[in-house]
């Protein structure tokens, strides 16, 4: 693996663990339901929060794994 292949690596990683942390973050803050006019501790709003980000990441991690596919077939 090239260094600057290596270090794309490196920093798609970072942002895909970012956006999941942040995810659940969101996903225990709908959770607990500290907004005003919520009631708390509904486990279905963070489960929600959840299927999105998780949802949201499987497609971009799909649409990244069918690029590099692509690239190395033309590669060949």
């Amino acid at each position: 693996m090239a260094s600057s292949s290596k270090s794309t690596f490196y920093l798609m990683a970072g942002v895909i663990a970012a956006l999941a942390l942040w995810g659940v973050y969101l996903a225990i803050g709908s959770y607990l339901g500290l907004a005003e006019g919520t009631r708390g501790y509904d486990i279905r709003r963070g489960l929600i929060v959840l299927a999105c980000m998780s949802g949201f990441l499987l497609f971009w991690g799909a649409l990244l794994w069918n690029r590099q596919r692509r690239l190395r077939s033309d590669d060949d």
